[in-house]
């Protein structure tokens, strides 16, 4: 899978996880993707440069939690919970 495609996987998960949960962790992402604690974070970056007000990092919690304001940018008509079960497909999970 090209970097660019894995990217925007992430970015969907990202919405999906805020969608269904209220709340994202890196740990989530992982689990989903396998991608490294360095990479996650960059895409996590990504993500709020394109969605400025979607989420908020909660330190004491280690998650980013969605705001009031959150509209999932990336996901577009496919459905949160489809997109998840979709990737546990394909990728499987991986352990932490």
């Amino acid at each position: 899978m090209s970097r660019a495609l894995l990217d925007d996987v992430v970015k969907k998960l990202i919405d999906a996880k805020l969608v269904l949960n209220g709340s994202v962790t890196s740990v989530d992402i992982y689990r989903h993707t396998g991608l490294g604690r360095q990479k996650v974070s960059k895409l996590f970056q990504e993500y709020l440069s394109a969605n400025p007000n979607a989420m908020t990092y909660m330190p004491g919690q280690r998650k980013y939690i969605a705001n009031d304001s959150f509209e999932p940018c990336f996901l577009g008509d496919t459905k949160a919970g489809e997109f998840i079960d979709a990737l546990i497909v394909v990728f499987g999970t991986f352990d932490s």
